[in-house]
């Protein structure tokens, strides 16, 4: 149990910092102007998304911009001229607000609409001037303080050059405090946290394990992806369940007339995607539904001498639909399934080679059901959650029926949230949740089980988030959350305050420094070995023996806009996780608690980012800077009073330097060119330095001999052993290569026909993914297996 007095000094720290932000707050910002800004709400002050916001001439009446709301209801229009102006909102189910604003030269205005009544309004055709997504993410910079959102658009996420098609986590790749380890994984760290540490959410609901052939790519259909954002860090009280990054992933919800459909061929695999409008069936205004299948054909159209017997399934399916009083109810649900089965493969050569082979059948995959619903109640607006989700791997043998070994973990979860702004200065976001999970880890040899783990728990946690603005210059965010774990009759506490402060400067209000501090939690573990790129996750929850992760970060940083073309940002953190584990590899058969190695880990750097998200030319250059360590016992030191009794060393992902560009150029011919090139420094890995003979002492003849481990060890020449050097002290060469796409849309008359084509590793760099030592060579040689080769692909996409 946590000590509540050393949480209780804590959080009166915290809420000292608040006050002595608060007063300090009352600098106001000079000078801003140019920009008419604020946000649009319901009759009960609840904010109103997707309502249509007019600028108008006082005098004339004229129109000189018209945009959406976005999710948080927030508004803005750049480059405003001097004079009296008009702003009118309006949202289908309310009466139309209106307001008028006087300019003066380089001035800037906030303005609060509420919209009243219920009335119909006919809504005319606008122009957009910037993408929803891009609005979200400067609704992010205007609206909230400390957190780091970066957001990849459905759009962006074709143009980026992935692995025979689009690929959501491999787009995330790209982001600045992102590192992959290998071409062979789509796993991703940020800022140096485990993998297993990453909220992966699909439409807000956990997926565990959301990767292809062992994390060679992701289980996301971009066909129905909306966008991906990332929260890299300084994410509020409300979020809770991982200590390093949020990514959430959301499907589209639009519908044209009747129903239409997406679909796409690539070496990869065959997807389809269809969505179709709802007519109101709930008393609200209607909605879409939409499915979404894919299938790779490995196993199908290989030639029989290269045929490969795996397939993996992806079927997605939704509906969104309004209810009563402005509200929405939204369905996700998602399964997955990769199935590698060798039991009848013949591998070609002699009929002998067929002993060989290890016939192995071997299924995994992820299971999501959700239904979620956001209604205003009362001046509040009420967001809930009920959802399911599993992850499951099971691993036989043909040739030893009773060989088999099976992982499961799955999470039931009932959660509501409700927000209000009490005041144009003042808003609120309360939550509270339950969550259930349960595992179950099993090998098992003739009959025996040599290795059986299972447990449940359950979760509870609230939470309290405010966002305060004392004027227009600052934004205070003060939140709380608690969480209470319960497993095998022990129970884990902890409380996370957090703070994030952020202060705004610049004539129009552009830019801004801020600061976040927080605490997060963790309960449970994944055992994958994440210097092997290709693995599944195998989990555990915390109990009397597996700690909780606790992680204290603390970020600062400075951003800016340059209107709606340009953005720049430069981000420092710290970053401290307690309950760090690894597996044990000396633990004792008879010890049913030192399954795990617990520890410490640390990490700190800078994320650098320059964007232009406008123009033929578009995308962005990242850079991040880190250091990783972590220390854990060395069970191998014990009983050895000469020997350090921990391991100090860079984890897998201690990339030193990482630098992305991100390209993307419209050319003539209607020709849309796609480039990233990476840089990243060598990551660490463990070197052999030699191997020896092991020999024993024999008391019964009084003479060494040599050890025979195995019955197969009998027979040969004697075994070896390997010397290793300090774990993690070598790096690998730096890794760089260069992927290029281009794309070509036609548009016929019944739809749009896109063929592309993918150059991964452009120039053929040999990045290498291992390296292979021989000591019976004089002197030792050294071999290796490198990651992708240049790798060409084609693909077709078309929409009807």
């Amino acid at each position: 149990m946590t000590a509540a007095p050393a949480h209780a000094g804590r959080l009166r720290a915290a809420l000292l910092l608040w006050l002595l932000l608060a007063l300090a707050g009352g600098a106001r910002a000079q000078g801003a102007g140019g920009v008419v800004s604020g946000r649009v709400l319901d009759p009960e002050g609840a904010p109103v998304a997707g309502a249509t916001v007019r600028l108008f001439r006082a005098v004339e009446g004229t129109q000189l911009r018209a945009g959406p709301s976005d999710a948080e209801g927030a508004f803005r229009f750049e480059g405003v001229p001097a004079g009296r102006w008009r702003v009118r909102a309006e949202r289908i189910g309310f009466a139309a607000a209106e307001a008028e604003v006087r300019l003066a030269g380089g001035e800037s205005r906030v303005v609060e609409l509420r919209l009243s009544g219920a009335a119909a309004v006919e809504v005319e055709g606008i122009e957009v001037r910037s993408t929803r997504d891009t609005r979200r993410e400067r609704a992010r910079f205007e609206t909230e303080a400390g957190v780091t959102a970066r957001v990849i658009t459905g759009r962006e996420l074709k143009v980026l050059p992935g692995l025979a098609e689009a690929d959501v986590l491999r787009a995330i790749e790209v982001l600045p405090g992102v590192v992959s380890t290998s071409d062979f994984s789509s796993a991703f760290h940020v800022r140096g946290g485990s993998a297993d540490q990453n909220l992966i959410l699909l439409d807000g609901f956990p997926v565990f394990n959301p990767f292809h052939l062992g994390g060679l790519f992701s289980v996301f259909n971009s066909d129905v992806v909306a966008r991906a954002e990332l929260l890299a860090g300084g994410f509020g009280a409300e979020y809770g369940g991982r200590v390093s990054s949020v990514l959430g992933v959301e499907t589209r919800d639009d519908a044209a007339p009747g129903v239409t459909g997406e679909a796409g061929v690539s070496l990869l695999a065959s997807r389809l995607a269809l969505r179709s409008p709802l007519p109101a069936l709930l008393g609200g205004e209607g909605g879409m539904a939409y499915v979404s299948a894919r299938r790779s054909y490995f196993d199908v159209i290989l030639p029989e001498p290269v045929r490969f017997p795996y397939h993996l399934t992806d079927l997605q399916a939704g509906a969104v639909m309004g209810t009563p009083g402005g509200g929405t109810l939204r369905f996700t649900g998602y399964t997955g399934r990769d199935v590698l089965d060798l039991s009848d493969f013949d591998p070609p050569g002699d009929d002998d080679d067929a002993g060989d082979v290890l016939r192995v059948q071997w299924n995994w995959g992820n299971d999501v059901a959700g239904l979620r619903w956001s209604q205003p109640l009362g001046g509040w607006v009420a967001d809930t959650r009920l959802g399911f989700s599993s992850f499951g791997e099971t691993l036989g043998f043909v040739d030893f029926a009773d060989t088999r070994f099976s992982s499961r973990i799955q999470q039931l979860t009932l959660r509501s949230d409700l927000a209000r702004e009490l005041s144009p200065r003042l808003g609120v976001r309360l939550g509270a949740e339950g969550n259930r999970l349960d595992y179950r880890n099993r090998s098992t040899a003739g009959g025996t089980d040599f290795f059986f783990a299972e447990d449940d728990g359950v979760l509870g946690a609230a939470y309290a988030q405010f966002r305060w603005r004392p004027d227009d210059a600052w934004i205070v965010e003060p939140g709380l959350r608690g969480d209470a774990w319960r497993a095998q009759e022990t129970t884990h506490a902890t409380l996370s305050p957090r703070l994030s402060v952020k202060r705004f400067f610049g004539r129009e209000r552009d830019g801004a420094v801020k600061l976040a501090v927080g605490r997060y939690t963790q309960f449970l573990h994944s055992l994958r070995d994440e210097s092997f790129p290709l693995s599944n996750d195998t989990w555990v929850v915390a109990d009397a023996s597996i700690p909780t992760v606790v992680s204290d970060q603390a970020q600062a940083g400075i951003e800016r806009y340059w209107g709606e073309d340009w953005y720049a940002s430069a981000e420092g953190y710290w970053r401290r996780f307690r309950g760090v584990t690894a597996v044990n590899f000396a633990d004792d058969p008879n010890d049913e608690t030192d399954n795990l190695l617990e520890g410490d880990g640390r990490s700190y750097g800078m994320d650098f980012m320059l964007r232009r998200t406008t123009g033929r030319l578009r995308g962005w250059a990242a850079l991040s800077l880190l250091r990783a360590r972590q220390t854990l016992p060395d069970p191998l030191a014990e009983g050895w009073s000469d020997l350090p009794s921990t391991l100090d060393y860079p984890p897998v992902y201690d990339r030193r330097v990482d630098v992305d560009l991100v390209l993307q150029y419209d050319l003539p011919w209607k020709l849309e060119a796609g480039a990233r090139w990476n840089y990243g420094s060598g990551i660490p890995y463990t070197r052999p330095l030699g191997q020896y003979v092991d020999w024993d002492y024999d008391l019964s003849s009084g003479e060494y001999r040599v050890v025979r481990r195995t019955p197969q060890d009998e027979e040969g020449p004697a075994p070896f052993a390997v010397v290793l050097g300090p774990r993690n002290g070598e790096r690998y060469p730096a890794y760089h290569r260069l992927d290029l796409s281009l794309r070509r849309t036609f548009r016929p008359r019944w739809g749009t026909a896109t063929p592309y084509l993918q150059v991964l590793n452009m120039y053929n760099k040999r990045n290498p993914l291992f390296y292979f030592y021989n000591f019976d060579n004089s002197p030792p040689t050294r071999s290796g297996i490198s990651m992708f080769p240049a790798l060409p692909t084609l693909g077709l996409e078309v929409s009807f």
